[in-house]
């Protein structure tokens, strides 16, 4: 991929975020019915805006942009000559961005969109990759990893599923997975709160 089409999007992504994040504001005009026939009193026809005044849509209120850690000890991967998944263990660990949006005013339910990227450890043996030479062991080969999902935290307990792409450092397309799309699911727990 090239870095410039990484950068694009990076930036596309932020401002678009941002953008959506502080949309226009609200005009705060009463909207006035008009009077009943010999009604004389116009105060009790007149409609109060929205108590939010913010100008944003209630979807955006309570949210927040937040970052944190990531890792992913497993990928299941699609293999398509033969339509079934196979789970790998190509650890990934890395750092993410996202947008947080609270679910609950009274407990703490929390939904996040990330977009995650960092250094994954790719295992190559004779299986997964089209090398003209044995591999005797298998080898382990740094690589990156972008990935996005959706993570659900209800108090100690988080639910995540994510989905990206990996690409390999030093074998490139020689490896059965390079580029291609995977994902994985995570289930968490807070010990100390």
């Amino acid at each position: 991929m090239n870095p410039q089409n990484i950068i694009r999007t990076t930036v596309s992504l932020l401002f678009s975020a941002y953008t959506l994040m502080n949309g226009q504001p609200a005009t705060q005009d009463t909207c006035k019915l008009p009077a009943a026939a010999g009604d004389g009193n116009t105060a009790e026809n007149e409609v109060e805006p929205d108590k939010d005044t913010s100008g944003r849509f209630k979807i955006w209120k309570d949210l927040e942009c937040t970052g944190g850690q990531l890792t992913l000890p497993f990928k299941i991967r699609p293999k398509a000559e033969t339509h079934s998944f196979r789970l790998t263990t190509d650890v990934t660990v890395g750092a993410y961005i996202g947008l947080t949006k609270r679910l609950s005013a009274s407990k703490d339910f929390f939904l996040t969109i990330p977009l995650a990227a960092g250094l994954t450890f790719i295992n190559l043996n004779d299986n997964n990759t089209s090398f003209d030479r044995d591999l005797e062991e298998a080898e382990v080969v740094p690589g990156l990893s972008w990935s996005t999902g959706i993570i659900l935290q209800l108090e100690k307990y988080s639910l995540g599923l994510m989905f990206g792409k990996d690409y390999a450092s030093e074998v490139g397309d020689q490896w059965e997975y390079h580029r291609r799309m995977w994902w994985s699911f995570g289930i968490g727990f807070t010990f100390f709160h």
